[in-house]
């Protein structure tokens, strides 16, 4: 469907004036009004700018209103519109009301346009960096060809830019604007859910640019919490995920893909042992989902690299895409292409740390991974606390993510006990978002994360205090103080919020005994 300029801009604002969710669409992927660009021959005024700022404009002060013929006529008594450029309003407006549209056609429109616009704007680099050529300028004709690369690359992905600095005496202005957008239009702040409502709650989603991190012991249960994290965000939310597996084959991948969606025991799946019914329901749930929104697998074990993600994002972008969620698991297998010679496997899982965090600020994606607990680092956790120089849990406990924990956003430790299939769900770095310690329950027939009623969490939280000695809050969150847990028939206790860094590796002590 290619388009010439007037007939993009002319549709995208019937999209605009007719589909409620057109316009908070249009802002996500920080679009302007600099698309609208055509000026018919004769003119000096682009028209659909015009309209699409006052569109726009309407949205903002009305609270999410759709643009109306009405809105148009006050617009004109209130405002002393010359009778030619009022003419010309009434006619554009009438081919905007007439123009068809299919609300699954915006994305495409709104990309043609954005690509419409990155094409002038390559033209202009290039005509501003031969004036610097032509007046043997070369540093800054090469300055000129960055900065406006640079540009593009911003607008073609979609990178959101925050207000960087402010003095709090002048601030009023930047409150009242920021808080109105989120009382007025949450959903414009609302990031990818993960399905645990305890997390969710809090967090209020996964937002760009953000990385989260599930800490757990081997076969503690990462893959499976990083699938329902994914299968969630492309089920439920309809968001585009990418799936990088760094230890996986492709059939396996599938295997434990469908074994959740389906609710199929993954034993029977792998042993061939299901019924023809089985096969047939699988096969076309799996056609149906070829009409959303995309689930990437991407299985390389052979270069698990930054290098390798960027290339695939970038590919993604051009052919399905930009991807909505980044899932790699896990980190502890990532390396860099071209490493320095000597350096040791956690200083190259550092690099590929750092480069990832770019990457999710370049690209604007959340990236939600996991890192494995071991014994080794516990031990030199308490040799260095013997000598004075101990770190925090969450810097020691890791193998190499002390850069990993440093930049992420929120990190999750998981508590598996195979035996009762329950996982406590522990707040390690949250930010502005802690929560209380909380089970759910792990199925491993179904590679499922199954969540509890809160008298079940609390009830199980209990019998885990009296179990192991470790004194966590169960409290819900709406109550102001916390509940008694009955330990035995005589004696009950309050938990505190937190546990000091001696419970906490002890904690990780059980964990590594499972």
């Amino acid at each position: 469907m290619k388009l010439d300029q007037q007939e993009l801009e002319i549709i995208c604002l019937s999209h605009l004036v007719k589909n409620p969710k057109a316009i908070d669409k249009f802002n996500s992927r920080q679009m302007t009004d600099n698309v609208f660009v055509h000026i018919d021959s004769g003119d000096k005024v682009c028209y659909t700018n015009f309209l699409f700022k006052n569109i726009l404009e309407y949205w903002k002060n009305s609270g999410g209103s759709l643009y109306t013929t009405l809105v148009l006529e006050s617009f004109f008594l209130s405002k002393n519109i010359p009778e030619k450029h009022k003419m010309k309003l009434l006619s554009l407006w009438d081919e905007i009301q007439n123009t068809d549209i299919d609300e699954n056609d915006f994305h495409e429109i709104t990309s043609q346009l954005k690509n419409k616009h990155c094409f002038r704007l390559l033209t202009e680099t290039f005509k501003q960096s031969n004036d610097k050529l032509l007046g043997q300028n070369l540093e800054e004709a090469i300055k000129t060809l960055q900065d406006g690369i640079t540009t593009i690359n911003d607008e073609l992905y979609e990178i959101s830019n925050e207000k960087q600095s402010f003095d709090i005496a002048e601030s009023s202005s930047f409150f009242e604007e920021e808080y109105n957008k989120r009382l007025y239009h949450p959903e414009l702040f609302k990031g990818i859910e993960c399905g645990i409502s305890n997390i969710d709650n809090k967090t209020f989603g996964w937002l760009p640019g953000q990385i989260v991190v599930f800490l757990a012991p081997s076969s503690g249960g990462k893959s499976v919490m990083l699938l329902n994290c994914a299968m969630h965000a492309n089920i439920v939310a309809k968001k585009k995920v990418l799936y990088m597996s760094f230890e996986m084959n492709s059939w396996l991948c599938l295997l434990r893909h469908v074994s959740l969606m389906f609710e199929l025991p993954y034993a029977d799946i792998k042993n061939t042992n299901l019924s023809a019914d089985e096969i047939k329901n699988i096969i076309n749930g799996l056609k149906k989902s070829e009409d959303g929104a995309y689930f990437e697998y991407d299985v390389n074990m052979e270069d698990p690299t930054p290098e390798y993600i960027d290339s695939k994002i970038r590919d993604l972008i051009a052919t399905k895409g930009k991807p909505d969620l980044l899932v790699v698991d896990y980190i502890g297998n990532m390396t860099v292409r071209n490493p320095q010679k000597g350096a040791k496997d956690y200083e190259l899982q550092s690099k590929a740390v750092q480069e990832l965090f770019k990457m999710a600020k370049r690209f604007g994606i959340p990236i939600i991974t996991a890192q494995q607990i071991n014994r080794e680092t516990i031990r030199d956790a308490r040799k260095a606390k013997e000598s004075n120089k101990f770190m925090s849990y969450d810097q020691a406990a890791v193998s190499g993510g002390q850069v990993l924990m440093h930049l992420c956003t929120y990190a999750i430790a998981m508590e598996p006990d195979k035996e009762t299939k329950i996982c406590i769900l522990h707040p390690v770095k949250m930010r502005d978002a802690h929560f209380n310690p909380f089970p759910v329950v792990m199925v491993p027939e179904y590679n499922k994360i199954k969540e509890l009623s809160q008298e079940e969490q609390e009830q199980i939280m209990g019998m885990h205090s009296a179990k192991t000695g470790t004194k966590v809050k169960t409290v819900s969150d709406t109550e102001d103080r916390p509940k008694p847990v009955e330990v035995n028939d005589n004696e009950e206790y309050y938990e505190p919020v937190v546990m000091d860094s001696d419970e906490q590796l002890e904690l990780v002590d059980w964990m590594l005994e499972l």
